[in-house]
């Protein structure tokens, strides 16, 4: 059975040979890990003087092209790692919602601001500073929303390459520049913000869901079109210890839209899959109800319960996680600790089916040799009927 086959299978429920495996993204360590690394690192190419003047001069006036070029180029060879190191489905994901604006700063196109930072490991990454939206003036005026067809265009045709080049050998899950419509709003606004927003500003949280949801439309009728066959969405509803707002709030807000766009991805045939950090017990049904085929990540930090979901759900979704990233995938951890993990979430969530083994996150701690650790356990142990003692 070949991984494309696998994994729709397990996603419709339906017998297969082996539990699928899925990777939810390689950081630039990791693919420089499995791929080799570059002669200079990104961190000495960015952080020397004069690169720091030029981005600090003219960033916002570099041609996108330029940068959005380099971006593409790395973000390909975060794809080809995960196909090398052996997942039947792998998360590929365009990245074409930021601007740079200095050799410290980076806007997402949607309205906030982030740091562009070293990773500890050589490399360049990014981390939430904070909001872009402080009013009603910053909300009209900012300068940077997004032409959504342009957007479109653009995942087609990388994406129309990468389908090409691995889809044949991979299940290939894909995200273009769209964020998650809820958390676009919480990251514009700000996180102790929202409630108010949301309370004051009606007129302006219905536009801004409006644009998102356009987005997310337009970006995953180009994934298809391209022939991808799953369309994985990130968007973080909740904290570790639960949602992030009352889930009939949610519901009322963002339910229409999702379930707009997945009628839409359905209606193409696709597969729709949902990744959501934090602790989502709550909201499962509320997912569900959405029509999503799969959930990632039931984060191992938070209190979601991943055994107990199985028990729950497990008939009505694919749950997609297990292996977590704060210490199984780290340097710190050994070898047959992961292989045990692997054993124990294939004997306890493999029956039945609807289950894909898989990191619950992506973090640039997480060393490629584990990685192939739990990709040759899953291999070892996944086959069908489930028997492991």
């Amino acid at each position: 059975m070949n991984p494309i086959e696998r994994v729709l299978k397990t996603m419709e429920g339906k017998p297969v040979d082996r539990v699928p495996t899925f990777c939810a993204m390689v950081e630039d360590r990791t693919f420089n890990e499995v791929l080799g690394k570059p002669l200079i690192s990104q961190e000495k190419l960015m952080r020397n003087p004069l690169a720091r003047f030029i981005l600090d001069r003219w960033g916002r006036k570099l041609p996108k092209l330029v940068f959005q070029g380099e971006v593409n180029r790395a973000l390909e060879k975060r794809i080809r790692a995960q196909v090398e190191l052996g997942f039947d489905s792998v998360w590929a994901i365009l990245e074409g919602s930021f601007i740079v604006i200095d050799s410290k700063t980076m806007v997402r196109f949607t309205g906030s601001i982030f740091n562009l930072q070293p990773d500890g490991y050589g490399n360049m990454t990014y981390m939430y500073r904070g909001p872009a939206f402080k009013s009603r003036d910053d909300f009209e005026s900012w300068p940077y929303w997004p032409d959504t067809d342009e957007v479109a265009h653009s995942a087609y045709k990388f994406f129309k390459k990468i389908v090409s080049k691995y889809g044949h050998r991979t299940c290939l899950f894909g995200q273009a520049s769209a964020y998650g419509i809820h958390e676009s709003l919480l990251w514009a606004v700000g996180f102790e913000k929202m409630p108010i927003w949301i309370r004051r500003e009606k007129d302006l949280v219905k536009r801004f869901i409006d644009i998102n949801e356009e987005l997310c439309f337009k970006t995953n009728m180009a994934l298809l079109d391209a022939g991808v066959p799953v369309i994985i969405q990130t968007d973080d509803f909740a904290f570790k210890s639960g949602p992030l707002m009352n889930p009939k709030l949610i519901d009322e807000l963002f339910g229409p839209s999702y379930r707009r766009i997945i009628k839409a991805v359905h209606d193409r045939g696709a597969k729709y899959v949902l990744h959501s950090c934090g602790d989502n017990t709550l909201l499962i049904d509320m997912f569900i109800s959405w029509g999503v085929d799969g959930l990632h990540a039931y984060e191992t930090t938070s209190n979601a319960d991943i055994f107990k979901e199985k028990k729950l759900h497990g008939d009505k979704v694919t749950i997609i996680g297990g292996v977590g990233v704060d210490y199984l995938l780290t340097d710190r951890s050994k070898d047959e600790e992961v292989v045990d993990m692997v054993k124990k979430l294939i004997r306890e969530l493999g029956p039945d089916g609807r289950f894909i083994i898989s990191p619950v996150h992506s973090l640039s701690s997480i060393p490629a040799h584990k990685l192939r650790v739990m990709v040759d356990a899953a291999h070892k142990y996944g086959s069908y009927p489930i028997s492991i003692s």
